[in-house]
Parts: structure tokens; C-alpha cells; sequence
């Protein structure tokens, strides 16, 4: 969803108010569907899981992150929507623009295990869940992970990436001095930085599960960044 208002003939914050409930309609939804073993996802053109065959890269799901503030605790399992992983919350009761943290373009926040090793090695202070993110993944050349890249996770979850995400104040306490964050800024180091997701195919993730890393299927996209 875009960062200008998708109902200009609704006040802005009445549009914001309304997402908690939105986001939790949604998700009782899809958890429902989970719970009866009803297929969660739509048949969509280019929406189905790709051929593992032509992926650019291969990883695995380390850790599975939720929480309703920093840090968020590991799980060993969780669904994952449009709207994000059931049990996943924003410390905000709203998100200040809608389609921002937590919205369908920005469901999920993915990062590398690598990157957190190399970052830590330089003095910051960051484990599983610490920055944010939903999922920690190994094994995946991060500087593949770009706007419009497909990233499967097991049998059912298929995501897209929208944008790299830039650090907040929230990362202050992860290094030895506020403006250290800059080490995982898109514009700075974008092979380092966290990154945003949409999810194409909802469904069910375990940490351990195979992920595969896929181009567009229209080729490379725009660069998107979210500071």
C-alpha cells in the first residue's frame, strides 16, 4: 500500500485508526484457514511458487522472530500474511502513514545472519530478533536481496521484496554510538541492510525450512528504500 493516503475522501487519521482492526480482521482470517487446513492462497497470475531450479540463490530460515516490541523472541514456527505473522505487533496503537511498518508492502523484515556476525564483529551488539526483524536468514549473498526479488520460504510462503530498510532510533542501543547505525543504511552499506517485504503466498514457516532467492519475473526492479 502506497505512503499517500488509498482513501483521500477519508480524513488521514481516521484512515490510520482504523488499521489495527483492519490488521486483526485479517489475521483471525487467515489463522482460521490455517486451524481448518483451508488453502490460504488465492490463484493469482505470477503469484505462483517458483521453479526451485532457476533460484539465484539458496539459504535456510534461522530464526523466526515475534514480538511486541524490541527485541522480539525466536519461535520455532508462525503464519505468515499479508498482514504479518499472528502474534507480531507494532509498539504504536497505529502506524503514522498507512502502508507503512506492518502494511502490505512492508509485512515482513527479513535480514542476514551473516551480515548481523559481520556487523557484531565491528563492535555492535545485535542476536535473533534485536533489530526487528521477522526472519533471520543464512546462506544468501545479502547484496541479492533487492527491490522485486522473490524469496520462498518451505513448501507455501512466497514473499517479495518492496524496499531496504533504513535504521531508527530503535537500533541506537545495538551499537556503541548512535551514528554507528549508518553500518546498516541502504544508502550507505545496501548490502548490509534489513529489508521489506510483501507477502505473494501466505502461509506456514519453520525455522530450519529452505528458502530460495528468485529475480522478478519481469527482471530487475526500481531500488526502493525506506528511511
Amino acid at each position: 500500500m502506497p505512503y499517500t493516503n488509498p482513501f483521500p475522501w477519508l480524513p488521514p487519521r481516521f484512515v490510520n485508526g482504523l488499521f489495527p482492526y483492519v490488521r486483526c480482521t485479517l489475521l483471525w482470517f487467515y489463522q482460521a484457514l490455517d486451524k481448518l487446513r483451508l488453502p490460504m492462497a488465492l490463484p493469482a497470475p505470477g503469484h505462483k511458487l517458483p521453479d526451485v531450479t532457476e533460484a539465484l540463490a539458496c539459504g535456510c530460515c534461522e530464526h523466526i522472530c515475534i514480538g511486541r516490541s524490541l527485541p522480539k523472541r525466536s519461535v520455532q514456527e508462525a503464519l505468515v500474511t499479508p498482514m504479518g505473522l499472528p502474534g507480531d505487533f507494532q509498539t504504536a496503537p497505529f502506524i503514522a502513514v498507512w502502508g507503512g511498518h506492518a502494511g502490505f508492502d512492508r509485512a515482513v523484515m527479513l535480514w542476514s545472519q551473516e551480515v548481523l556476525e559481520a556487523v557484531n564483529a565491528e563492535g555492535a551488539s545485535f542476536f535473533p530478533g534485536a533489530s526487528g526483524e521477522q526472519i533471520l536468514v543464512s546462506g544468501v549473498d545479502w547484496t541479492l536481496m533487492t527491490t522485486g526479488v522473490r524469496v520462498q520460504i518451505g513448501k507455501e510462503v512466497l514473499l517479495e521484496i518492496t524496499y531496504l530498510k533504513g535504521p531508527c532510533k530503535k537500533q541506537d542501543s545495538n551499537f556503541t554510538q548512535p551514528e554507528a547505525k549508518a553500518r546498516i543504511s541502504p544508502t550507505k552499506y545496501p548490502g548490509s541492510s534489513r529489508v521489506m517485504a510483501k507477502v505473494l503466498r501466505p502461509g506456514r514457516i519453520f525455522r530450519g525450512d529452505r528458502l530460495f532467492v528468485f529475480e522478478h519475473p519481469e527482471g530487475p526492479q526500481k531500488q526502493l528504500i525506506q528511511h
